[in-house]
């Protein structure tokens, strides 16, 4: 038996793991990233715009 008998089928399985399993999710995955990370921009500029009016009230702001 022969190395090359053995890493070839494990390189075919590999090589259509990720042309028909990860390919497909790559786009939505990462539109899914973007948004998260967007709608977690917001969320802490608002909250940071909060502090800072709550500071410029109470005369802490630097």
């Amino acid at each position: 038996m022969n190395t090359q008998e053995i890493i070839t089928p494990v390189a075919k399985f590999i090589e259509w793991t990720f042309e028909n399993l990860l390919v497909p999710i790559a786009s939505p995955m990462n539109t899914a990233v973007v948004a998260l990370g967007l709608v977690g921009l917001v969320f802490w500029l608002r909250l940071q715009k909060k502090y800072t009016e709550k500071a410029k009230q109470d005369g802490t702001i630097m």
